[in-house]
């Protein structure tokens, strides 16, 4: 059986989150990593990094010539969809980003080919994999706070304080705060369910001066009798970012703002107390669980648990009040 050392993977993008994975990779043990980026900056950068490594200007050619067994997909998210479509047609397995698509039109094609070809195609939506998050879930399926009926997200944070150089970015054209998807898809994910309907409103208010939306509401209502309200924001300090859940007998409440650590309160009809839990966490532990994921469902011929069908949820719920 192929084990990482023997597997080869081209990583697309040299971003903050090509950095991540190129890193992630390297420290599980994968034996080959190459990177395609058409910034001459960003493949010096990866070169300095990991010297022993090879860096493409144009991404066909890295696929042609590195031979892969998988590629990352970190580019800008219109992007996704062809370079995927690109890979899979080479016999490549493939791990995208969130979003997973700017526009879902391709998105089942994707998957029929995908499928056809016996390729795996996961979507990489990390705070599935957050410690925190996994025990909020938990408890929640244990029956603490009783049958969910609401679940409201919160993500703000001063985006161009962490990336000054954010007007240059293609956030700032499109997309804006809809990048912020990991909270959508956690809605999601906590309801369990189909989404039966979507409503928003969505603007640049700011003083940022973004084309695109630096502000999001959305309502989500789901097959199941449960109803989501997601706030996200590109200009909100202190940065933060919560996940409240209500049940028929009580609430969980999950901060998780912080990379370093987390809490959960949670407080029920039957012990009318609040219980606290405190979570050290290492920002790259969800990182590492889910590139495991991908690369055992490569070796093991194992489903993933997040794939097209999956991951093209939250962004269905996007195209639903969103299109430019």
């Amino acid at each position: 059986m192929k084990k990482y050392e023997d597997m080869r993977i081209l990583i697309s993008g040299y971003g903050s989150i090509g950095k991540r994975h190129a890193e992630v990779l390297r420290s599980i043990g994968v034996g080959e990593i190459a990177v395609s980026d058409i910034l001459e900056k960003n493949r010096d950068d990866f070169i300095a990094a990991f010297p022993d490594c090879k860096a493409y200007s144009d991404y066909e050619t890295a696929l042609s010539d590195f031979k892969c067994d998988a590629v990352f997909i970190c580019t800008p998210t219109r992007l996704h969809l062809e370079m995927a479509e690109k890979a899979i047609e080479k016999g490549v397995h493939v791990f995208i980003e969130k979003p997973l698509c700017y526009s879902t039109a391709g998105a089942v094609e994707l998957d029929r080919k995908a499928e056809e070809m016996g390729l795996k195609v996961m979507v990489g939506f990390c705070f599935r994999y957050h410690t925190a998050l996994l025990q909020a879930k938990k408890l929640l399926d244990d029956g603490v706070i009783g049958r969910l009926i609401s679940i409201r997200a919160l993500m703000g944070e001063p985006f161009y304080m962490i990336h000054p150089e954010y007007m240059d970015m293609y956030y700032s054209k499109y997309s804006g705060t809809f990048e912020l998807v990991h909270d959508i898809d956690l809605a999601i994910y906590f309801a369990s369910s189909g989404i039966k309907d979507v409503k928003g409103i969505y603007g640049s208010l700011s003083e940022m001066g973004m084309e695109s939306p630096d502000i999001v509401e959305m309502i989500i209502e789901f097959e199941k009798p449960i109803i989501a309200n997601i706030h996200l924001d590109f200009f909100q300090y202190p940065r933060r970012r919560t996940l409240d859940l209500i049940g028929w007998d009580g609430v969980i409440q999950v901060d998780f703002a912080s990379w370093d650590s987390a809490q959960i309160r949670y407080c029920t009809k039957k012990t009318g107390e609040w219980k606290t839990m405190e979570f050290k966490t290492e920002r790259n532990d969800m990182f590492i669980a889910e590139d495991r994921e991908f690369l055992d469902s490569i070796i093991k011929d194992t489903p993933v648990s997040i794939d097209i069908k999956e991951g093209v949820k939250a962004s269905l719920a996007i195209e639903a009040i969103y299109r430019i």
